[in-house]
Parts: structure tokens; sequence; C-alpha cells
């Protein structure tokens, strides 16, 4: 676990916020830093695109058709968008089944300076061993083990491997909904930081923590806190959604690098799961302008934070890069064209 200290970047956050009312310049200056050599961008990736997944339904067609996920034609085209468009990581979903697609497909492509890390999904993962919805005891032998087995699992088959990210040689793992775990689940994650030392790896452990509960029990588990997707169902407005995000960053953002603990903010630009609404109830779509989409990624670079450890890098996560059928990918489509995935390197490069 790391070590808890209060960042000297906070501090001198605090300085300039007083020396800039002062002055009478923008708030959103402060977080400006000359020091920052580059931003890492993750956008979130799903490897299980085929015939049986498109029937289920799309809110946008990708320019690539509808595509299999071990093409090797689109995992080549994707890789290039992303080197062009300065997306550093695919986040790539994670549950055992995907092993064959992950491994197979996108982990084995050649994709230039991008890399990929694992989100090991926890809402799929248990909803198949018929847990139902969230939130998920860790008191349940079997959710405790599964999760304990399957982190033994990453480490063994893809923390080794050269396209794996890692931030200063330690493997990058997100966890989603870690905010949803109840019970013993604090442990559950010292547990799986012992196994993946006894392999060799100081794993670099993201927590989908943020939430609009401001519940920061178990962050100082983690290296960084971010979140998959902050949109909870409204306001369906982009512009009024950003208002609503900017507050819930900045508390979080103040406890948790305050904590001495990684911040990693997450932009989007809509959300539509109204084609999957045979499924499940679908939310409020989420819709916005061109000017809009450029307001929510000021807002994430407002809230980006130093990586201890790498103080020339910080991070940002981007939901999500080919998430088809919620409407809220970055790939370009027939509906959009190349004009989301040409905002992202406007704002964080293309380093």
């Amino acid at each position: 676990m790391k070590t808890m200290f209060i960042k000297v970047t906070v501090i001198a956050a605090i300085s300039f916020i007083v020396l800039t009312a002062f002055l009478g310049l923008s708030s959103s200056d402060i977080y400006a830093d000359p020091l920052i050599e580059d931003t890492i961008v993750y956008s979130d990736y799903y490897p299980w695109y085929g015939d049986a997944a498109w029937k289920k339904g799309y809110s946008n067609t990708p320019y690539l058709g509808l595509y299999n996920s071990l093409d090797k034609n689109v995992l080549r085209q994707h890789a290039q968008w992303a080197n062009q468009y300065g997306i550093d990581v695919f986040k790539v979903e994670y549950v055992p089944p995907l092993d064959n697609n992950i491994i197979k497909g996108i982990l084995n492509t050649d994709l230039g300076n991008t890399k990929v890390c694992l989100m090991y999904d926890t809402l799929a993962r248990f909803l198949a061993l018929e847990k139902g919805p969230p939130p998920y005891d860790f008191n349940d032998p079997e959710i405790y083990n599964t999760f304990i087995e399957e982190m033994r699992h990453l480490g063994k088959k893809y923390f080794s491997h050269p396209n794996y990210f890692k931030i200063n040689g330690r493997p990058v793992l997100w966890i989603y909904i870690t905010r949803e775990m109840s019970g013993n689940w604090q442990n559950a994650i010292i547990q799986a930081r012992d196994e993946f030392n006894k392999k060799g790896y100081d794993v670099y452990l993201v927590g989908d923590h943020i939430w609009w509960d401001y519940d920061y029990t178990g962050i100082e588990l983690f290296d960084a806190i971010g979140v998959y997707n902050p949109y909870p169902a409204g306001p369906p407005d982009l512009g009024q959604f950003e208002k609503n995000l900017d507050y819930l960053y900045s508390r979080w953002y103040k406890k948790v690098v305050g904590s001495g603990i990684d911040f990693i903010p997450t932009s989007m630009f809509g959300y539509d799961d109204t084609c999957v609404s045979a499924r499940r109830p679908p939310m409020p779509v989420l819709s916005g302008t061109y000017q809009e989409m450029e307001k929510m990624l000021l807002l994430a670079s407002k809230y980006l934070d130093p990586v201890n450890g790498a103080s020339n890098l910080n991070q940002v996560s981007h939901m999500t890069f080919n998430e088809n059928h919620e409407g809220s990918s970055l790939e370009p489509s027939v509906e959009w064209g190349f004009s989301r995935i040409e905002l992202i390197p406007k704002y964080f490069g293309t380093n």
C-alpha cells in the first residue's frame, strides 16, 4: 500500500488560488502545470463484437461497419486511429470469457504507441454468478474466492505482455464499481495485491469509486481513484450535466489528492442505450452540442492530477472508444464522423 502524504501540488495549488484571487485571474488556471510532459489518455475498449452482439442493437453505426472484434483489419484501424488521435491506452473490459478475444485480438495487435490495460468488470462477472445487481457482498465466499482467483489469473496471463500498459514498470489495472463492494471487500483488495506481489508485480490499482454519494470508504487501498461512467441518469443536457460534474469532481479531487492518491477524471460526450431497452430500462439520452463537448474536455482538464512517482504525467479517461450499444463512442461513425475523436488531441495532445 502506498505511503499516504499530502501532495506538494495541493500546497502549490492553494498558494496559487490565493494569488489568482488577488490578481483576479480565472480559477481554471490553477490546474495548469508547465512541468507536465504528457497526459495519459485512457478510453474504454470492448472486445466482444460479432454477429450476436450487433443483433442486440446499436445506437450508432461505426465507419467500419458491424465488425468482428477479431478482424485484423478492424484492429489495425483502431490502433491507427488511437495513435493518430492521442488515445494512449485502450482500457479493455475484462471477464474470463473474454480471454480468447482479448489475447487473440487487441492484446496481440501491433498497437504502435498505444497500449492495453484491463478493467475487471465486477458487474458482469457477479451477474454471471447469479448474484443479482450490486452491491456485492464479499462476505459471500463465492464472490470473494472468485475475485481472488481471477486476480491471480490476470497476473499470470496479462501483465508481462509487452503491449500491457505500465507506469514506472507497474501494470495498471482498473476495477469496475469498487464503490458497490461491501462486506469483506477491503481484505479482498489487500489479498489481491499480495497475490500480484508474489508474481513480481507491484500493480497500479485504480478504483472506480467516484460517485454522487461521496462515500470515500476504502480509497486508501488504491493508487488512483477514477470513474467509468459518471452519468447518473440525468440531467440529459450535456451542458447542465457538465456543471453538475464539476461539483462532483471538485469534492472528490479534494479528498483523493489530499489523501496522497492519484485522481483520474472522466469525460464523456453522450449516452443513448435505447437500442437495448428490451433487455433493461434505458436511461435518459444524454446529448449536447460540439461546444458542450469541448466544455466537457475543459472540465476534465481542470482536474488533471500529476501521477505519484511520475510527476511529469497526468491522466484522464474518456468514456468510451467503442461502446456502440450506448452511444458513448469516440470511434468514427456514420452519425458523427470524426468530430468526437478529433477533439481528444486538441485538449490532451498526441504525445
